[in-house]
């Protein structure tokens, strides 16, 4: 939900949770409308709208389901549940933890996966995209997996019950990047050098990011409103035409932070 990239299609950066589903299914109705109103034959574009068990209690997540099968959008609602909802188990928090089930009551298939097998999700996704440009309509999948530490890094990870250290064992002999890559091996896909390679060429992408963040010099304050309004001059000017942001004093409080 953090992230955004339009040449790579990922309509991200959202601050709430839930918000993305909307989102995605306005993607997925643009698909449509191009396809069928625009007679734009090459539009073949399926949307993907990722979130998490919490979110399927959200107001939203029901509404674009409904909007989705009624209109046949193009769209597969991917589920990750890793049974936690930030510091809520899913168990305590909704009143059937089954969330595929949840796809036939709007009249769209729902499918249960085994989230820790990467090729299991494949399968499913594959046919959950081929309906979808099939002009059937949409799909919602539940991939079960494991949430191992605390929401982030600021979450301690408490509220779970000591017990579940062999629930967490065994999720853990089931790690799902293993897995692939043991099949990978095994089935002659990949050696074990090129797949060192490949996490090498990942670490130093990720160093190259921190490096540059790190040296990157503080965003002056008067860019504190920019990108959030549709007036380029956004919110708070002051009766002087200034930005009230550029005022030491207007977000001493967010500088301190």
């Amino acid at each position: 939900m953090h992230m955004f990239s339009a040449e790579h299609n990922l309509l991200g950066g959202f601050a709430f949770i839930g918000e993305g589903i909307p989102v995605a299914t306005g993607a997925a109705f643009s698909s449509r409308y191009r396809r069928d109103v625009l007679k734009d034959a090459g539009c073949d574009h399926v949307t993907l709208a990722f979130f998490g068990d919490g979110t399927c209690n959200n107001g939203q997540f029901f509404e674009c389901l409904n909007m989705a099968a009624l209109w046949k959008l193009p769209i597969v609602f991917v589920v990750e549940n890793n049974l936690w909802a930030i510091g809520m188990s899913h168990l305590r928090a909704t009143s059937d933890p089954e969330i595929w089930k949840k796809g036939p009551a709007f009249g769209m298939p729902g499918v249960h996966v085994d989230g820790m097998d990467v090729l299991k999700v494949r399968e499913v996704a594959k046919e959950a995209i081929a309906r979808a440009r099939r002009g059937d309509g949409p799909t919602l999948v539940e991939c079960e997996t494991y949430r191992f530490r605390g929401h982030s890094l600021a979450d301690p990870d408490e509220l779970r019950n000591p017990s579940e250290i062999h629930e967490k064992a065994h999720y853990a002999a089931r790690d799902p990047i293993m897995a692939l890559k043991k099949y990978m091996i095994e089935h002659n896909l990949a050696t074990e050098p090129e797949l060192k390679a490949i996490e090498k060429k990942i670490d130093d992408v990720i160093e190259e990011a921190v490096e540059f963040a790190e040296t990157s010099p503080l965003p002056p304050r008067s860019q504190l409103l920019e990108n959030v309004f549709s007036d380029p001059k956004g919110f708070g000017i002051g009766p002087d035409g200034k930005y009230r942001c550029e005022d030491p004093g207007f977000t001493q409080g967010t500088a301190e932070v």
